[in-house]
């Protein structure tokens, strides 16, 4: 009677190169991951700020992008991002008043550095904006920088904000 299977020897030979091929791909891998959440945050940023520039036209109101307080109901001003950012419409005359603005739209806190526009990116009606700088994004190994303009238009670029 014939029998068949894996003997024990190449189950063994089977998994010591799978453990290999594991050793040396998973490093890679996480730079992938990496790389690819980096490029999804700044492409968030860039939406956000183009959205909030969307809004200001549309609505024919002042709107800005700007990092959230903890309630994500208006802006709390401060450079580092990375706990969250918001989109809103400012109908009163402080954009840290949560009955003051509309938040149109949040985005939740995020595992990498995003710092920049202590005081937010504010559009006014015409789209011009009327706090311009820069936003950057960085993980351990790489970074992206956008900024925004008087004119109101953004630019996403590899490396460190000048």
């Amino acid at each position: 009677m014939k029998q068949t299977g894996f003997t024990l020897i190449e189950l063994m030979v089977t998994l010591v190169v799978l453990g290999i091929l594991l050793g040396v791909g998973i490093p890679s891998f996480n730079s992938v991951i990496e790389s690819n959440t980096l490029r999804a945050v700044a492409h968030s940023v860039n939406t956000a700020t183009q959205l909030a520039r969307s809004e200001a036209l549309d609505k024919r109101t002042n709107a800005a992008v700007c990092r959230a307080n903890a309630a994500f109901t208006a802006c709390q001003f401060g450079a580092d991002w990375s706990s969250g950012w918001v989109v809103v419409t400012q109908q009163g005359a402080d954009l840290e008043t949560a009955a003051d603005v509309t938040v149109v739209r949040m985005w939740e806190a995020v595992a990498i550095t995003v710092s920049g526009a202590a005081n937010g990116l504010v559009f006014e009606r015409s789209g011009r904006a009327t706090t311009t700088g820069s936003i950057q994004i960085q993980n351990s190994s790489d970074s992206r920088c956008l900024s925004v303009n008087g004119s109101g238009s953004t630019a996403l670029q590899e490396g460190v904000c000048p």
